[in-house]
């Protein structure tokens, strides 16, 4: 059995990996104030609420982009498990070209996508990535990560307009039937959600002009549940890429006894 760990700055997902097939998935909220002893509980419970045998661990990934996790969460994961640990980092075979400036600054999560998609997909494609950040990362017609572009998140963008405008409520990121908005929570829900749509697909086809060629489109992250069924066709959901990813590292990388 193989464990892939994705922490990101909202959310920790665990996914346990059967046979190439996502058998157990569970996620948490990341806490930066845990210690080594909380994640050790947080790691025990959830092996026993999903029923799995630790004794079964063949292998574990680890990707993180929020840096003052790692040392008591990979320290955690040696004491509750015996499998083999991979870390995403230098030395690492991912199997993808970097066309980019300096490879050393893309994000663990970033490659976890691309190796999923990548082998889920193939190429031409564009990944809309929704989390604490949206990103849309783009695999060209030759499979090499070519671009990527940043920007706040639906939550970030969320809290960022409740925080700084003291008469706005809180929203529910729920997009209205019509843009045309009639009261102040439909119209931040409707400028916050199709907003962020009309965002990626303006970007998207910006990247397709440059590029003079079509991708396909994958959505995937946390907030890609709040679009999924209003995007549009083009694109395809998939909520566990970044997991099939990290499990393909695994296959990548494993060393075979």
């Amino acid at each position: 059995m193989n464990v892939c760990i994705d922490v990101g700055n909202t959310t920790i997902a665990i996914g346990f990996y059967q046979k190439d097939k996502l058998y157990r998935k569970m996620v948490h909220n990341t806490d930066a104030q845990r210690t080594e002893d909380e994640y050790v509980v947080l790691l025990e419970r959830t092996f026993s609420s999903l029923g799995i045998n630790k004794e079964e661990i063949d292998n574990v990934i680890y990707s993180s982009v929020v840096p003052s996790l790692n040392r008591p969460f990979k320290t955690a994961l040696t004491r509750v498990q015996n499998g083999q640990l991979f870390i995403i980092g230098p030395g690492i075979k991912t199997g993808l070209a970097l066309k980019i400036d300096n490879p050393n600054e893309v994000g663990n999560d970033l490659i976890a996508d691309l190796v999923g998609a990548k082998e889920k997909y193939g190429y031409p494609t564009l990944i809309a990535d929704l989390g604490t950040a949206s990103k849309i990362l783009l695999l060209d017609k030759n499979g090499a990560f070519a671009s990527c572009v940043i920007m706040p998140g639906l939550s970030l963008s969320a809290n960022s307009l409740m925080n700084k405008a003291a008469l706005l409520p809180e929203v529910s990121l729920e997009a209205p039937k019509s843009i045309m908005a009639k009261n102040t929570i439909e119209a931040m829900n409707a400028g916050i959600v199709f907003g962020h749509i009309d965002m990626i697909n303006g970007l998207i086809d910006r990247y397709e002009e440059a590029l003079g060629y079509q991708c396909k489109h994958i959505l995937t992250g946390g907030g890609a549940v709040y679009l999924k069924d209003i995007i549009g066709d083009s694109f395809i959901y998939d909520e566990d890429l970044n997991l099939d990813g990290l499990n393909q590292l695994i296959k990548r990388n494993e060393v075979k006894l």
